[in-house]
């Protein structure tokens, strides 16, 4: 029962998260940084970097975790905490009447230190259990299925919010999300006795843990294997503008992306047990170029110009790609737990994982800067090369050991 517990959090907490349904407004978002501010494309790169920060510094949230339990608890209470200071940021959105930019990117980047923390807290914990069970594969295939469902809803629900609801309500439905888990943690976690780690005991396993060769090539690779030129926000003006997907539409096709991943986190959960990673590794990377270059092909004025061949294409992508993309996201994460100590999992797996949306951050402003300067075409070309340069990097990382 203790691990079918474990799983109904994982799968919850991941559910309701911002990969989850918390995204429900990010669509909503887009268009108001678009139609109502007048954002350009590498502006709305730009927002989206900065409002994403708390994702960058998830060491801290893992530090103050591991060392400063509350009332004896490293994961559980804070899980709580954490989950109704993201429902209060969704709030204070939903009540505000007139939106600044200002206002909004510093409400998102505050939501983004309370979900971050939210992310590290659950990931210490499937970490510790995942490892104890050699469980790493199963659970984390099965929070990223049910992330997959949720985004399967707020695909289409996105895009139908977008379209006819008002920003506060919105808000106000997002506002419920972090709130549940809350109530889902309180209920169906108990508090019971955890490992606290004295201050230099912590030290010592974590100087251990990340000051070696190998757990820094790790490091290094991670982050250079997210770290492409990002064309996702000028695409998304390229659909608008260009190609003329409606709001329902565009929200549509992130629904079929996310049954894609439905299929592929299923596929790596259970078919891909026995699969030498090194090969998952490289396949991984392979996938990743190619779907990039299969961007281009909406740049061709037959396919521009012939709106149903461009939604066809798109739902071909996201069915396929969208498998495939799973399979590598998952393999990385996977690679990223691995390598984690499990007594400092929540510093240990955030500073990896954050290294993962540093290089993200990193990769936003040089695509916002990159696009204003080259243009979408080869913006997509050097993305796509840069994706594939880092398989140079395998055999540095001796995965045979």
């Amino acid at each position: 029962m203790g691990k079918f517990k474990y799983l109904i959090i994982f799968a919850l907490v991941y559910f309701f998260s911002p990969n989850g349904l918390s995204s429900l407004p990010n669509l909503s978002i887009s268009y108001l940084l678009k139609d109502v501010f007048k954002l350009t494309a590498t502006q709305a790169a730009y927002f989206g970097a900065i409002s994403i920060l708390g994702w960058a510094i998830k060491p801290v949230w893992g530090l103050i975790s591991d060392l400063f339990p509350i009332k004896g608890s490293r994961r559980r209470n804070y899980l709580i905490l954490v989950s109704l200071i993201a429902s209060f940021c969704w709030l204070i959105l939903a009540l505000t009447s007139n939106y600044n930019v200002w206002i909004l990117l510093l409400i998102l980047t505050f939501s983004s230190f309370a979900y971050a923390f939210q992310d590290v807290v659950t990931d210490a914990y499937m970490v510790e259990i995942g490892k104890k069970e050699n469980k790493l594969r199963e659970f984390q295939s099965v929070q990223w299925i049910a992330v997959s469902v949720a985004q399967i809803i707020t695909g289409f629900a996105g895009g139908l919010a977008a379209e006819k609801l008002s920003y506060q309500t919105t808000f106000s439905i997002a506002f419920l999300f972090p709130f549940i888990i809350a109530l889902i943690t309180y209920f169906l976690l108990k508090n019971e006795p955890e490992a606290i780690l004295k201050f230099y005991e912590f030290k010592q396993i974590l100087k251990s843990a990340i000051l070696n060769k190998e757990f820094l090539l790790i490091t290094l690779f991670l982050f250079l294997w997210n770290f492409s030129p990002s064309y996702g926000t000028p695409f998304f003006y390229y659909m608008v503008d260009e190609l003329k997907f409606t709001k329902i539409l565009i929200g549509t096709l992130g629904s079929i992306s996310a049954v894609g991943s439905v299929f592929g986190a299923i596929i790596f959960g259970i078919f891909l047990k026995k699969v030498n990673f090194k090969k998952l590794l490289i396949f991984s990377i392979f996938i990743g170029g190619v779907s990039t270059f299969f961007s281009l092909i909406y740049l061709l004025d037959s396919v521009k110009n012939n709106q149903p061949l461009a939604i066809g294409l798109s739902i071909f992508e996201r069915i396929i790609f969208g498998t495939l993309g799973m399979i590598a996201f998952l393999t990385m994460l996977t690679f990223a737990a691995q390598k984690t100590e499990s007594l400092v999992a929540g510093t240990v797996f955030a500073f990896l994982t954050s290294v993962i949306n540093l290089a993200s951050i990193g990769s936003n402003f040089v695509g916002g800067y990159l696009y204003s300067k080259i243009g979408l075409g080869p913006l997509i070309i050097i993305s796509g090369i840069s994706s594939l340069l880092i398989l140079i990097f395998i055999p540095f990382l001796k995965l045979e050991k």
